[in-house]
């Protein structure tokens, strides 16, 4: 018979992805995906008691560092920021890399960056 429910009102599967640490608390991005359309949404959410930080409003795409940031900030927490050196896009220190003299983000590691450090 199916599921009766209207597309997009239903979550199918929620896909956790790599965690995070700000202020000895770890936090995650959460994609959810919904039953009958190709449209996903993405909140942060407080690992230990799975407390969604964006409840007011999900992001319809992976959110920047800087959107994190501002989600995490709302709720009373200091997210230290820095520049990638290698694209110059502020970055999580949180999910960045020590590279060097400076810091690398998710948006421009590469595991042969590990070879160079």
């Amino acid at each position: 018979m199916g599921n009766g429910s209207r597309p997009g009102t239903v979550v199918v599967r929620e896909i956790d992805h790599e965690p995070f640490e700000v202020d000895g608390e770890q936090y995650l991005v959460r994609e959810l995906v919904w039953n009958g359309i190709d449209g996903r949404s993405y909140e942060v959410v407080r690992r230990r008691d799975d407390q969604v930080l964006t409840e007011e409003e999900s992001f319809d795409t992976y959110p920047t560092d800087a959107q994190i940031a501002v989600a995490l900030e709302e709720h009373g927490l200091d997210a230290e920021m820095e520049t990638c050196k290698m694209c110059q896009k502020e970055i999580l220190v949180a999910t960045a890399r020590r590279h060097d003299k400076g810091w690398v983000g998710t948006c421009c590691w590469d595991e042969r960056l590990r070879m160079t450090a």
